[in-house]
């Protein structure tokens, strides 16, 4: 008998296309464009997934994982605010997230010593001996994840998704629904 084999997708098309039809329907559509942003959305899906499996063993999300990574690079502790901004969250999101992570001990709030009315949030011994353990696993699957890519190639990546991250924050910091050009 031979070890089963994990489902894959008959349709899997890398990258994916859009439809030509469309462009000739909606003259306005920049095909190209499209097709970026469903393949960004795309791979951003598959990178969480395989990501959210990995973490799932921890009793972790990505969000949380995030933000212990956050907390771990931080030496006097941040407030919840900092690590919603760094998270790109809700403060309302960052408060369930750091009841998780204080429900399994990986993070503590204490009183600011600046102001009474703020708390502070670092991370535990428990939580850092937690990514202790995962941070070299973790490592080595975003290596398998990428070596598809010459080192240039993701050089290359890095710098097309700053770019366009540059841009759509500004698009976002300006209020902007539809862009005219």
């Amino acid at each position: 008998m031979s070890a089963r084999q994990p489902r894959r997708p008959a349709n899997i098309h890398a990258p994916v296309r859009a439809a030509s039809e469309l462009q000739r329907e909606f003259p306005e559509m920049d095909r190209r464009a499209t097709e970026v942003l469903i393949n960004l959305i795309r791979t951003d899906s598959l990178v969480g997934n395989l990501l959210a499996r990995r973490f799932r063993r921890y009793g972790l999300s990505l969000s949380g994982f995030n933000a212990l990574v956050i907390l771990r690079q931080s030496h006097s502790g941040l407030h919840p605010h900092e690590i919603a901004d760094r998270l790109l969250v809700t403060r309302a999101a960052v408060t369930a997230l750091l009841d998780g992570l204080e429900t399994r001990g990986y993070a503590r709030r204490l009183p600011s010593q600046h102001d009474g009315r703020m708390s502070l949030v670092e991370i535990t011994d428990r939580g850092g001996k937690m990514l202790q353990e995962l941070l070299p696993d973790h490592f080595a699957a975003e290596r398998a994840m990428a070596a598809c890519l010459s080192a240039n190639e993701k050089e290359l990546l890095i710098g097309l998704l700053g770019r366009l991250q540059a841009h759509l924050l500004a698009q976002s910091l300006a209020g902007e629904e539809v862009i005219n050009e």
